[in-house]
């Protein structure tokens, strides 16, 4: 990994990387809006280094008024944050990717 690479470089990386001509048909990741208002990151682990990798629900307030949650039930890893930590959601997919999570 590169040393200066953000929490959105890594995320796209990592997603390039499981891109091999099949993954992408069936797997992928979405990254929504939520109504509270905030964003939701959804990502496929299926068939990659990933997959089987779990994380019990996980809550972070890094700020006033800021929330951060992730878990991953080995198949799926999903966060859910306000609208100001998306790139706290990403570093923390990183976290999990790089085996780093709590």
């Amino acid at each position: 990994m590169p040393v200066a690479e953000s929490p959105l470089q890594f995320f796209q990386r990592w997603y390039a990387e499981q891109c091999n001509g099949d993954w992408e048909h069936e797997f992928g990741v979405k990254i929504t809006t939520l109504d509270n208002p905030g964003w939701h990151v959804v990502v496929d682990l299926g068939d990659t280094d990933l997959e089987g990798r779990t994380l019990d629900r996980s809550k972070a307030e890094p700020g006033e008024g800021r929330w951060i949650w992730a878990s991953s039930d080995g198949q799926r890893y999903e966060s859910s944050c306000d609208l100001r930590s998306l790139d706290d959601a990403l570093s923390g997919f990183r976290e999990f990717a790089l085996g780093q999570a709590n």
